[in-house]
């Protein structure tokens, strides 16, 4: 562009002008009967260490423009060097959160934006049909390298890319379904908890407390059933302080995961990667506890979960290699096989573990607060499902199709609250061109979530919390193709069907048996979010009051 090419002459100049400058400095200061030809071998001589300073760094900066490609999408100024990472530092000294920077950024540059952190490139993609494209070429379909990658030497199928995760999401997903999740058979394993949450929250009898730990408890012990087999009770002070630990672990991580996916942010001394490292580490003794317990008891003629049936494909895989019925050099790539396949099984489980916790607990918060918040359509909302479902038992998926308000104000709570504001990155894994733009290898793609969910495009008022947006003429629920909490293309959730089940049953089961009340002489209601990888509510009380009309679940 012209603006970056007249940057280019201005430190060319420059740098003429510092070479000419030390050449005649230098040369006065010779002799006068020695020519400036004959003093070169002494030039050095008379540099002081600030001059060789800036002539090194008058170098770097020329290098660095010239070395820019062309067509780089726009983007704010970044320092040589450094990029952006002095105003990354100074939103998060005055507590602004990355996607409302990025807001800001978009609003200047456009759908499509660039930043410099260090010697990385982020690109920030801020309009869904911009999304949708790039997230389904399978040249953008990388996930970048991670600090867990890198400093823990974790696999799993999140961090994975090529053949290997090709691999190890097809197997995820088979074994899954072969668990029952997404079919209809896991209905009632997810009623189950969800009744026992229920009473969990009906023991209060309508006194305030906080309800984060429980759901996230509830929540947990659904994906815990599958991988695991196992669920923990709601006072296991255990189970309690490992999901703390995710739940911190999300908050350092940031926005976007800026700390995670750019490893060379670990060498800032102010940024809390001795305590992320630590905590991980913890989660990771956890997970192998887990594995070697299920050692122990494994029968291959009775599999109980994910674990044993990840440990059976390892052990398939070496006998199949044994054998010779691998390809020759198949087993050294193999996402199952040998120490690989023991680094994966650990950072899949807990990438299941993760993806399977937080995001659904965290929504959850958010539904039981925007509904104290509107207790109107709260009422609606039961309403709805007493009209539907009745009092005399509980929610169905078959009630879906009946249930239009509710499935708008789901879908409306997992737009304005926005679980994951800045999205998953995603990494290119070759030098590309999306819209025009050049996008070098390696690059970050960031989904900015907060402004597509806020697009004016697509959602008129988009603060206001309006669930009717999704309801036609008729009073259909519609859901429209940009919103997209699960994210698009090749990477889209791997647990997506689980968590629209969960979501469901356990906001539904919520309106079915309470009515959800601000407690008395509490702190106002916040709708402004705490940040971090995802966008979770300022901790809150409520009041669980009973609907006395029904008959209550056995003991």
């Amino acid at each position: 562009t012209g603006r970056s090419n007249s940057r280019r002459s201005l430190f060319g100049r420059l740098l003429l002008e510092f070479v000419s400058y030390e050449s005649t400095r230098t040369c006065t200061c010779i002799d006068t009967y020695t020519s400036c030809k004959s003093a070169v071998p002494y030039v050095m001589d008379f540099l002081d260490v600030r001059t060789v300073l800036l002539g090194v760094f008058l170098l770097l900066v020329l290098r660095w423009l010239l070395g820019r490609p062309k067509n780089l999408p726009p983007g704010p100024w970044g320092f040589p060097l450094l990029g952006s990472v002095p105003a990354m530092v100074w939103c998060m000294l005055r507590g602004l959160e990355f996607h409302h920077q990025f807001e800001k950024y978009a609003a200047k540059y456009g759908p499509i934006f660039r930043i410099k952190i260090f010697n990385k490139t982020v690109v920030v993609l801020n309009d869904y049909a911009l999304v949708k494209e790039a997230f389904q070429h399978p040249q953008l379909s990388n996930r970048p390298k991670s600090l867990f990658t890198e400093v823990l030497k974790l696999e799993g199928v999140a961090a994975s890319n090529g053949e290997a995760w090709l691999e190890l999401r097809r197997f995820c997903l088979t074994v899954l379904r072969s668990f029952g999740v997404g079919k209809s058979s896991f209905e009632e394993q997810i009623g189950t908890e969800a009744e026992e949450l229920m009473k969990e929250l009906a023991a209060f009898k309508g006194k305030p407390f906080n309800p984060k730990p429980f759901l996230g408890n509830a929540v947990s012990n659904v994906i815990c059933s599958v991988i695991f087999g196992k669920r923990y009770k709601y006072d296991d002070k255990e189970f309690m302080h490992l999901l703390d630990l995710m739940s911190r672990n999300i908050k350092l991580v940031g926005g976007g995961g800026a700390i995670t996916f750019i490893p060379s942010l670990r060498y800032l001394p102010f940024l809390p990667i001795p305590e992320l490292l630590s905590n991980f580490e913890e989660l990771l003794n956890f997970a192998r506890n887990v594995i070697d317990t299920h050692r122990k008891t494994f029968d291959a003629d009775n599999l109980k979960d994910f674990t044993d049936a990840y440990l059976m494909e390892i052990q398939q895989n070496l006998s199949r290699d044994k054998e010779g019925m691998l390809p020759n050099g198949k087993h050294l790539k193999a996402s199952k096989f040998g120490h690989l396949g023991e680094r994966n099984i650990v950072g899949t489980i807990l990438d299941l573990f993760a993806a399977g916790s937080e995001t659904t607990a965290t929504t959850l918060q958010w539904a039981v607060l925007y509904m104290m918040v509107n207790p109107d359509v709260q009422k609606r909302v039961q309403a709805e499902i007493d009209d539907v479902v009745g009092r005399n038992r509980m929610p169905r998926m078959a009630d879906i199709p009946e249930l239009h308000f509710t499935r708008a104000v789901i879908w409306e709570i997992q737009r304005l609250a926005n679980i994951v504001p800045l999205g998953v990155p995603h990494a290119a894994a070759s030098d590309i061109y999306l819209r025009g733009f050049f996008i070098p290898k390696d690059a970050l793609l960031v989904p900015n979530m907060w402004t597509i969910f806020r697009d004016p495009k697509h959602w008129p008022e988009p603060e206001q919390f309006k669930p009717e947006r999704f309801l036609n003429e008729k009073g259909v629920a519609v859901k429209p193709e940009e919103l997209i909490p699960f994210s698009t293309g090749r990477r889209s959730c791997i647990g997506e069907h689980l968590a629209k089940m969960e979501l469901f049953l356990f906001f539904s089961f919520f309106m079915h048996q309470f009515t959800f009340k601000k407690p008395q002489n509490s702190p106002p209601l916040a709708l402004k979010g705490k940040g971090g990888i995802t966008h979770s509510p300022q901790p809150y009380d409520l009041c669980a009051i009973s609907r006395e009309d029904f008959g209550g679940f056995s003991a």
